[in-house]
């Protein structure tokens, strides 16, 4: 049981998010949770995201990780022909919500009649 729990923590981190993904940055060791509070939101800051909170070791007394959020890009989801700005209102957040996300309040037509856009993250 004992080295099960580093699998999980490492399973959990791959399961993608469109808001933002979490990622595991070496930090070089971090002795406690002083130093990580000193050492991680500048690691993260480096990648541009946000510190979690959350750091362990991997390596003993050589080298310890920081789990940062790094928000994603926003992307274009096909969602059937929109006839205008209160039909995007409908469709487009159960669009992003189906996708795990969130609708960004753009959208766009790519095919007059039979095609348009929602804008997710």
């Amino acid at each position: 049981m004992k080295h099960l729990f580093p699998l999980l923590t490492i399973a959990c981190l791959a399961v993608p998010s469109l808001a933002s993904a979490q990622q595991a940055i070496e930090a070089g060791p971090i002795w406690n949770q002083q130093h990580a509070n000193q050492v991680c939101p500048a690691i993260a800051a480096s990648q541009g995201g946000t510190w979690t909170g959350h750091w362990w070791t991997t390596v003993p007394n050589e080298m310890s990780v920081c789990q940062i959020s790094i928000p994603q890009p926003a992307r274009a989801v096909e969602a059937g022909p929109i006839w205008n700005q209160q039909h995007a209102n409908q469709v487009c957040p159960a669009i992003a919500a189906s996708q795990g996300g969130e609708w960004t309040g753009h959208w766009w037509t790519t095919i007059p009649s039979e095609m348009s856009v929602c804008q997710i993250r």
